[in-house]
């Protein structure tokens, strides 16, 4: 996937009919699986494919003082998210390129970029090295869990190129050398939308 697709949709992204039965219902899910942290000073969170920082924004009033780092390949989203989050530190990298990131976060999330990366076992690796070891990973994403899941997101493809929506049962062979789920909740809030699955993820080695 070329960053010139999400650097077309940057201006747009806001915008979009999907924010008010995906993106924003997203968000509000993951604010709500942090609120046992909120009130924790200086959390350190990891915001991997932040986009236009829209949730970065939420986080950063959500959290008494968050130290934020937002990771994009997309200029443009990124250019977006600076000027909408001065406080928050901004990368421009690709998911693959994530052992260039030192440190360590207490909270890592993946907001419906999973899908996109071209080599998940990679960026799982790299994020379970980033993450502290009480640290969690929260993992939101269309999942192609049932034949009208699949349906739906055949058309999302269309706008955003190449991408793999995988099932649970694939998601957790992917995923558990490196994480186990603490915890999934389903999001859906019209019937036509497909599933989305926000896993709670912890470190399964060090």
């Amino acid at each position: 996937m070329k960053s010139s697709i999400w650097n077309f949709w940057a201006s747009r992204y806001d915008r979009l009919w999907v924010q008010k039965y995906s993106l924003k219902p997203t968000r509000n899910y993951i604010l709500n699986a942090l609120s046992e942290n909120k009130d924790v000073n200086n959390i350190k969170v990891l915001d991997l494919g932040c986009g236009t920082g829209q949730l970065i924004s939420e986080m950063a009033e959500f959290f008494s003082s968050p130290i934020i780092t937002g990771v994009d390949f997309s200029e443009k989203m990124l250019d977006i998210s600076k000027s909408r989050n001065p406080g928050a530190v901004h990368m421009q990298l690709n998911a693959d390129e994530l052992d260039k990131l030192k440190g360590n976060f207490d909270v890592i999330i993946c907001s419906h970029s999973f899908p996109y990366y071209k080599s998940p076992e990679k960026v799982l690796h790299e994020l379970n090295r980033l993450l502290k070891n009480d640290g969690i990973l929260l993992m939101a994403f269309a999942s192609g869990n049932n034949v009208y899941d699949k349906f739906a997101l055949s058309f999302v493809k269309l706008t955003t190129g190449h991408a793999y929506y995988p099932s649970d049962r694939v998601f957790r062979e992917i995923v558990s050398p490196y994480f186990h789920v603490a915890d999934l909740q389903i999001i859906k809030e019209k019937f036509f939308m497909p599933r989305i699955a926000l896993y709670k993820l912890k470190g399964a080695t060090k």
